[in-house]
């Protein structure tokens, strides 16, 4: 009988060794490209986390004093000037702007202000997805907490380590101050154009009036500025503020915080420009003016006149002022022809030494020479 013998698999010369399945060496690829991958966050998040260290402290903003332009009046509290360095700012309360104002401005910046708690996912991801569709930056996502924020603390640089910083300081932010005292300090901080920062300057500058009294037309405008300031200054570029207006006014019907009839009788009131002025040329009594702003930084230095915010109240009368100008303009007339063309006036009260009114020469415009204050005379 013929012993039958058994070959095993491993034994034939005509099986193909065994191989590892495809699909196994992607699931080690992507097994290898996630780990990697997570050192790199990991690393990432290290060196965010190490950053965060570094943060301002945002509770020293409760100690924060912008700088403010130094107010100087006549001895009845008239406006005479404002004297400034490079940012224009007059600080107020919310109490003291506008309802329109507050609400034109969060209809356009950040309609969820009162609600969300410092950033908007929503809106992030919205504005992340039309920058990445065009290929630029096109959009914002940013609430007004976070403006405040990128204002105060963070430089104009962009990059993820930025974003991220922003996020945790506004965040850090609302949990140490109210809605209503962020919304000031963003209305105080905020640039609106023509070297005014802050709402109150702004309105003075735009409306010769302040924030407290601009009514739905006005507030509107002003809301229309913030995006770009320079692009919409109504004192350059009247058509294109009135274009902004109308958008922020229809944000604010589509939103329902005012109703349709409101923004049309809005849209419909001709606004009145005040004039764009300088500093000194078009103060009250600017050689007077000139003379007390000396003083000042003598006695205070420039820093303190310029940033300070000083509230400085003279003894010149406005209405003998007025006098004393038409005084010397009339002189100056009647003596044309004898080579009179300057002339100089100024009234002291002998009771008390008060400076009541100084006129230094014709036109501060064309010469700025005090000839009151700075003339050599013989005694």
């Amino acid at each position: 009988m013929a012993t039958q013998r058994s070959t095993s698999a491993t034994e034939s010369p005509s099986t193909p060794p065994t191989r590892t399945p495809a699909w196994r060496l992607w699931v080690w690829v992507l097994l290898a490209g996630v780990l990697v991958s997570a050192a790199g966050v990991s690393g990432l998040l290290v060196g965010l986390a190490l950053s965060f260290r570094d943060l301002p402290d945002v509770r020293s903003l409760k100690n924060f004093v912008p700088s403010e332009a130094t107010r100087i009046t006549d001895i009845r509290g008239q406006f005479l000037a404002n004297i400034h360095g490079d940012a224009n700012r007059r600080v107020v309360p919310l109490r003291e702007t506008s309802p329109y104002l507050q609400q034109a401005v969060l209809a356009i910046e950040d309609d969820r202000f009162y609600q969300h708690s410092g950033i908007r996912i929503d809106t992030v991801a919205r504005a992340a997805l039309a920058n990445f569709q065009e290929g630029r930056t096109v959009q914002g996502g940013s609430t007004v907490t976070q403006q405040l924020v990128k204002n105060l603390f963070l430089t104009p640089k962009r990059s993820l380590e930025r974003k991220v910083s922003e996020a945790v300081l506004s965040l850090r932010l609302e949990q140490v101050f109210s809605k209503d005292e962020i919304l000031e300090l963003y209305l105080n901080q905020v640039y609106w154009g023509n070297n005014n920062y802050g709402a109150e300057m702004a309105a003075r500058t735009y409306f010769n009036k302040s924030a407290r009294t601009l009514d739905l037309a006005e507030a509107a405008l002003m809301a229309g500025l913030l995006r770009a300031p320079e692009v919409y200054k109504p004192l350059r570029n009247p058509d294109k503020a009135i274009a902004r207006q109308n958008v922020v006014l229809d944000r604010m019907v589509e939103l329902g915080w005012i109703a349709p009839a409101e923004a049309k009788k809005a849209k419909a009131k001709k606004l009145k420009f005040a004039k764009a002025t300088s500093v000194l040329k078009n103060a009250q009594a600017p050689y007077f003016t000139n003379y007390v702003v000396q003083e000042l930084i003598r006695k205070y230095g420039r820093n303190a006149v310029l940033k300070g915010g000083l509230q400085v109240q003279t003894t010149l009368d406005l209405k003998l002022q007025a006098l004393a100008e038409q005084t010397v303009r009339s002189n100056v007339k009647s003596l044309k022809g004898r080579r009179a063309e300057q002339m100089a006036l100024v009234s002291i009260d002998p009771r008390t030494g008060y400076v009541k009114a100084m006129v230094g020469g014709v036109d501060f415009k064309k010469s700025q020479f005090n000839r009151a204050a700075q003339s050599i005379r013989q005694p």
